[in-house]
């Protein structure tokens, strides 16, 4: 499963997926993470470097690791992952529109999601599974996922990782399609980034380079 492909042709176009390595305006970077859902109306692309995109983490809707199957090892990872994006430092600016000056809005969750090709528990989603998600740490908290030929699954209160709905086998994708899109349409526009912030930082180490 190209699950590259599949988000992007199923989102709407105010969505960007794609590999990426999230930072921040104080210098602050993510680990590569294999595919960061962003907003791709009102954020940049920072730069392409080696092959790898930087984004601000103000864009970022959702990120996503993708493993061959779901099993322990893979899901701690991920929520190592996912707590590299969430642990970093978010502005949220004012910005001007036609009636005036928009206040800068509280900041939306960074949904965090697992997709596999298999599995390695049988069944899936029983209490190796249900131990496993309760064990990732709470800021890599896994939102959703989907293991195709399993099913999809979607922990709706993050304060009980281990009560999850999961979906059946033969409709995997349309439910984590149904649901992600739901999540993503909670969220609502990314915050207005404070470039402001960035600049400062930047501006800093040009100061401290001593070549500079």
């Amino acid at each position: 499963m190209h699950w590259l492909a599949l988000l992007e042709a199923i989102l709407p176009a105010r969505y960007k997926v794609s590999p990426a390595i999230v930072v921040d305006s104080r210098g602050g970077q993510s680990e590569q993470i294999d595919l960061v859902i962003r907003d791709s109306h009102f954020s940049p692309l920072f730069w392409d470097w080696g092959g790898h995109n930087y984004v601000p983490v103000e864009s970022v809707y959702a990120v996503a690791e993708v493993k061959p199957e779901i099993n322990r090892e893979y899901l701690l990872y991920a929520g190592d992952k996912v707590a590299s994006v969430r642990a970093l430092h978010r502005t949220s600016a004012s910005f001007g529109w036609a009636q005036g000056t928009m206040e800068a809005r509280s900041l939306p969750p960074i949904l965090g999601m697992f997709l596999a090709g298999a599995s390695g528990w049988s069944p899936t989603f029983g209490d190796p599974f249900r131990k496993a998600l309760k064990d990732v740490n709470t800021e890599g908290r896994l939102d959703l996922g989907c293991v195709l030929g399993s099913a999809s699954f979607e922990v709706v209160d993050p304060d009980e990782a281990a009560e999850v709905l999961v979906g059946h086998a033969s409709t995997a994708l349309v439910s984590f399609t149904l649901a992600l899109l739901k999540r993503l349409q909670g969220l609502g526009s990314s915050p207005a980034i404070d470039y402001d912030a960035y600049a400062a930082w930047v501006q800093a180490q040009s100061t401290d380079d001593p070549s500079s």
